[in-house]
């Protein structure tokens, strides 16, 4: 991939983030684009590029003051773009049931880290509110994946060049 363009569309996605989450938001929850552009990423092209993609998004909505804690997103972004790139070219290999519940899996734990830190408060006092919240937007997110994958399938989409 070429670095002009994977940096152009990291600003593309950063930009519709910042600007189109905001007017999506359902009670103060929003979808993470980000989240699936590095699900995409690190799919078609490896861990490399999916942690640095993970890495500057994540750093770019610190710096913005959109997240509230410093470097959590980085962090989430990063572990979420890191064990998606063993996804790669492993659609073949694995069971499609277990290659889906795999980047599942790592959607789950992104969104319950994120949510772990950043509604600790809730966890203390309120666990069914925690879990609410934990839910609430993981599946929003993973909604949009879900439409994405009906244009855009793993299956077809995990048959990418090598970088």
């Amino acid at each position: 991939m070429r670095l002009n363009k994977f940096i152009f569309m990291l600003l593309c996605v950063f930009f519709l983030q910042f600007y189109l989450a905001e007017f999506l938001s359902i009670n103060m929850i929003r979808p993470d684009f980000m989240t699936i552009f590095i699900l995409y990423t690190a799919i078609k092209f490896g861990r490399f590029y999916g942690v640095i993609a993970g890495f500057i998004l994540g750093l770019l909505t610190d710096l913005t003051g959109v997240g509230s804690y410093f470097g959590l997103s980085s962090l989430t972004f990063s572990l979420t773009g890191y064990l998606a790139g063993y996804l790669k070219d492993q659609y073949n290999r694995l069971i499609p049931f277990y290659f889906h519940m795999t980047w599942v899996g790592i959607i789950l734990l992104q969104f319950l880290i994120y949510s772990f830190v950043r509604y600790q408060y809730l966890y203390d006092t309120d666990l069914i509110s925690f879990l609410e919240k934990w839910i609430l937007t993981m599946g929003y997110t993973m909604g949009f994946i879900l439409i994405l994958q009906l244009i855009f399938p793993f299956k077809d989409y995990s048959r990418a060049e090598s970088s």
